[in-house]
């Protein structure tokens, strides 16, 4: 191909991709996605990415813009992006509080899997997990991580198990039963 061609060729590629873009991203807000199934050790796998990369996200969050009791809390941002996932199909995430004492009454615990997970990270458990209904759960523990958390959760001390994250993923094939 010569250059001529791609002179032609490349601003209208650049031109149209946007609109491409849109057109999918469109019709896959349209269409209802079905949740991505996996197998028991994917599921297990994509819970330990998805943890480490929201907490992470989260203190990362928290540390940079949250300087006063005014900001909007990490916690919130966090929401949006399990929502936004949990809408395109992706294991679905939620917080749970593990205080008893929620800053979002939606993060009380829903059901007995995630008010026996509650028991087990209030212990200090790091992470709990069951297969229920064709699906893995698995709740992960979040502490106080630092001081600068004390604006908020005045009541809590640096290590104490304030809440955790509570994952949903559809299993396929055997272990979905």
């Amino acid at each position: 191909m010569n250059k001529r061609y791609w002179t032609g060729v490349l601003p209208v590629a650049v031109a149209v991709l946007p609109l491409l873009t849109l057109a999918v991203e469109s019709r896959a807000q349209d269409e209802a996605p079905k949740p991505v199934k996996m197998s028991l050790a994917q599921a297990r796998q994509t819970v330990s990415m998805l943890n480490d990369l929201y907490v992470t996200s989260v203190v990362g969050i928290h540390t940079t813009y949250v300087k006063d009791t005014q900001s909007v809390a990490a916690a919130a941002v966090a929401r949006k992006v399990f929502e936004a996932m949990a809408k395109k199909g992706w294991p679905e995430t939620r917080w749970i509080a593990t205080t008893g004492r929620p800053f979002n009454p939606d993060s009380n615990p829903k059901d007995a899997f995630e008010k026996d997970a509650v028991v087990a990270l209030k212990k200090g458990q790091a992470r709990f997990e069951r297969v229920v209904d064709g699906k893995l759960r698995v709740a992960t523990l979040i502490p106080l991580v630092d001081k600068s958390c004390q604006m908020c959760h005045v009541k809590d001390k640096v290590g104490d198990p304030i809440g955790g994250l509570s994952y949903t993923v559809s299993l396929s094939g055997k272990t979905a039963k």
